[in-house]
């Protein structure tokens, strides 16, 4: 063999030998690439899915976090109306009182029953005012004109009350005019318009139970 087929053979022969190399370089990258990227996916997999996880678990405390909140304003809103009812009949039992026609013994004098009856009235109004955010507008306008009603026909009453039996006869044919009207008043049209105001609140109560519910 001469010295260039020598020199051929090598050169093929080493070729060869690099295109081996060059194949199971390529093979084995594949490989590792493929390796690399399965787990690639599966990291990614699992990344993802414990983001979803907690993502979940989020949504889930601000949605129960909602609820304590609204669960709570609907507690206020019902210990709001059951107390603003209560002085709201507080407020016309004094009325009725002070301007009943009948008068049994050892009932306080009128004076008295006056003083009674105004500071009713102004302990309710006072808690209203305070707490009508929590109430309906319709039904704000609706308590208003209902203590306005009442609270005129004891204003009435009240200044009448303070004459005797020596005022002037006109005088006192005004005073029995007023006493008997702010009387008729509270035994017709009080019943009638607490009776709505009643269906109002029984209805904000029932949708608090809903709500909470």
């Amino acid at each position: 063999m001469d010295p260039w087929q020598s020199l051929l053979l090598a050169f093929g022969g080493n070729a060869a030998l690099l295109l081996v190399l060059a194949w199971l370089a390529r093979s084995f990258g594949s490989q590792l690439l493929a390796k690399d990227l399965e787990k690639f996916k599966a990291t990614l997999a699992s990344a993802s899915s414990d983001a979803s996880e907690r993502l979940k678990h989020e949504l889930q405390m601000v949605s129960l976090e909602h609820q304590v909140r609204f669960s709570k304003l609907h507690e206020r809103r019902a210990e709001v109306i059951t107390a603003l009812y209560a002085l709201l009949v507080e407020v016309q039992w004094a009325g009725q009182s002070l301007v009943s026609i009948a008068e049994f013994g050892g009932e306080p004098p009128k004076k008295e029953k006056y003083v009674t009856a105004m500071n009713k009235s102004a302990e309710f109004f006072r808690y209203f005012d305070k707490n009508r955010i929590f109430l309906p507008e319709p039904v704000c306008q609706q308590i208003e004109e209902f203590l306005r009603g009442m609270r005129s026909r004891v204003i009435q009453f009240g200044v009448y009350s303070q004459t005797d039996e020596h005022a002037p006869e006109h005088v006192i044919k005004a005073k029995l005019d007023i006493w008997i009207k702010a009387s008729d008043y509270f035994d017709k049209e009080v019943p009638i318009a607490r009776r709505a105001l009643e269906s109002e609140l029984r209805n904000m109560l029932a949708g608090v139970a809903h709500g909470v519910s």
